[in-house]
């Protein structure tokens, strides 16, 4: 057996600061009428810079069938048994429910799986890096999604929104209540929860308020944790975005790599720009998958 890996623009592994043999799906972006697809036509910066000069809320549409195919096929060329695709929570997007069923009377030689990370970000991606870890380590399909399954529930993420249009405009935070305009007046910290559906953790009132109550959140969440691993992502706020990786290092005691990174524009269209959120992977009780694991 010999397992190759998939995923979607959503996981940010274009934009990861390790390396990843998973091939990509890509995701097309509409601002109106004008189609660009994530990381070939638009890289982050240029997309990011972009919202913030339209009043233009920007729409995805999910990788192609299509795509998914060719990588099937391409990695049945490269020697490949089977497939795991990743792609972001089907809470989020439905696109990854059915597509073990569309992809499979298509293809011959090669077996497709798929296994939903209920999550997005580089947190999604992460999920995909330490499943090319076990598949190195000699574990099966089985065994891969299984371990995947229990890590997932170790994982939490937090998110500073600056502008929420762009999440209630496209469906994807419901259960916010309030007008546009009482709404312009909190900094709410968003969270996914187990289900990967975004919902709404807190109402803070400014957002250097909203970043130091997410730092309390996540120190009180990994207290009493050994190792753990904390991503810090960002809309167009870098400098943020390191000085907040800084102070993890330097504060929580169980911090093993703290990485920045970019949100893929993929997902910066459903949530807009100048977002700072942070996510943590906890490894405890994995002690074996991560001893040798190493964020390259």
């Amino acid at each position: 057996m010999k397992i190759g890996f998939t995923a979607d623009s959503s996981s940010g592994l274009k934009y990861a600061p390790f390396k990843t043999k998973a091939l990509i799906t890509k995701t097309t972006i509409h601002f109106g009428n004008e189609e660009l697809v994530d990381g070939v036509d638009i890289t982050a910066d240029e997309f990011y810079e972009k919202l913030e000069k339209t009043d233009i809320i920007p729409t995805t549409s999910a990788p192609l069938l299509g795509e998914v195919l060719t990588q099937v096929e391409t990695l049945k060329e490269m020697g490949y048994t089977d497939v795991i695709h990743f792609p972001i929570s089907t809470n989020l997007s439905a696109y990854g429910k059915n597509l073990k069923e569309l992809i499979d009377p298509h293809i011959e030689g090669i077996h497709f799986h798929v296994c939903d990370t209920y999550s997005a970000t580089l947190m999604q991606g992460y999920l995909v890096k330490i499943a090319e870890h076990l598949a190195d380590l000699g574990k099966n399909v089985l065994e891969i999604k299984e371990i995947i399954g229990k890590i997932r529930t170790q994982m939490n993420a937090y998110f500073i929104v600056d502008d929420l249009r762009y999440l209630i405009k496209n469906g994807r935070l419901s259960s916010f209540s309030g007008t546009i305009g009482i709404l312009a007046k909190v900094k709410p910290i968003l969270t996914l929860n187990s289900e990967g559906r975004i919902t709404t953790k807190e109402k803070i009132r400014t957002h250097q308020k909203a970043v130091s109550r997410m730092f309390e959140l996540i120190v009180d969440e990994t207290k009493d944790v050994k190792n753990a691993d904390f991503i810090v992502l960002h809309t167009g706020r870098l400098e943020d975005a390191i000085k907040l990786s800084q102070k993890i290092k330097e504060e929580i005691s169980c911090a093993n790599n703290v990485l920045v990174s970019t949100i893929t524009p993929t997902v910066g269209a459903h949530i807009g720009s100048k977002i700072l959120g942070v996510g943590y992977i906890i490894k405890d009780g994995f002690e074996d998958v991560f001893k040798s694991f190493e964020l390259l």
